[in-house]
């Protein structure tokens, strides 16, 4: 599959940015100046698929009017960019100073919050629980020298799925979904978050505790045959997730634009993406190595 064979949506993150621009611009209102130079900074690097996932996923079920989930959701997102930039001591706390940087992702959440119902705060609230969890479970990571594949995918899943997995629930919520249409959709979020994990780890150097590395010290290949598995494992959890997004029954054009900006987000990045199938990666005396497809596709309904 390549680039090519995809549907890309750049009208659906541009309607997204559009619909929660006026709300936005009204809440940066309410921070003071410093704290709101942060986050405008932050926000120029957002690409607004989080606030996108939440409107397309109320889009399924009805017409329903979901900007302020939307932009809370997009504020939640950059409140965990914004501890991500500070844990790895990236741009924003070189230019801004840790402190400014923390200041920032507080009032964000507070935002955030502000612009939810009590159970959207619920789901909300358990989403910044598991990404807090990842951080806390990769922190422990660091001082074993038995972390094991499983124990990296587990906390790629709970940083880097949970805000697009709630986004899709809420949306598909404030619109009426069953709680079984909303399950469905917050699996598609979930799959799709890691699946985003996988291609941004491709797409970056390698080094560090990337998923390449990781999966390439885990089954003695190169980096890259990691890089070859982690290509393949977003293209199954895509498959996983648009399977899901085809139980829970949305709407045809809903249907339709999630999948490609769920496809946007994550295989169209990668040309050409490798098909979905396991890895076997030759060493030099002529062993042959398989990563395992750790993303089986059901089928079932």
């Amino acid at each position: 599959m390549t680039s090519t064979d995809l549907v890309a949506p750049p009208h659906v993150l541009e309607r997204a940015r559009a619909a929660v621009e006026p709300l936005l611009r009204a809440a940066l209102e309410e921070l003071p100046g410093e704290t709101r130079e942060v986050v405008e900074r932050g926000l120029a690097r957002q690409d607004f698929s989080t606030a996108a996932f939440v409107l397309l996923s109320a889009e399924a079920f009805g017409d329903t009017d979901v900007a302020l989930v939307a932009l809370a959701m997009e504020f939640a997102h950059l409140h965990e960019q914004l501890h991500a930039d500070l844990m790895t001591r990236g741009s924003l706390r070189e230019t801004f100073g840790a402190d400014r940087v923390v200041s920032a992702a507080d009032a964000l959440l507070s935002l955030a919050f502000a612009r939810l119902t009590k159970p959207g705060v619920m789901i909300l609230n358990v989403a910044l629980m598991s990404v807090v969890d990842g951080y806390v479970q990769e922190i422990g990571m660091d001082e074993r020298d038995d972390v094991d594949m499983s124990e990296h995918l587990g906390v790629a899943a709970a940083k880097h799925s949970s805000i697009t997995a709630a986004a899709c629930e809420l949306g598909a919520l404030a619109a009426g979904a069953s709680a079984s249409q909303a399950g469905h959709l917050r699996q598609f979020g979930d799959d799709i978050g890691l699946a985003r994990k996988h291609v941004d780890d491709v797409l970056v150097p390698h080094s560090g505790r990337t998923l390449p590395v990781v999966a390439a010290a885990a089954a003695g290949i190169t980096v890259d045959g990691g890089r070859k598995w982690c290509e393949q494992q977003a293209d199954l959890l895509l498959a996983r997730a648009l399977n899901h997004l085809r139980q829970c029954g949305p709407g045809a054009r809903a249907a339709q634009e999630l999948t490609g900006l769920a496809r946007e987000v994550t295989a169209a990045r990668l040309v050409p993406a490798v098909p979905a199938q396991a890895s076997a990666e030759t060493h030099s005396d002529g062993r042959s190595t398989t990563l395992p497809a750790a993303c089986p596709v059901s089928t079932s309904s």
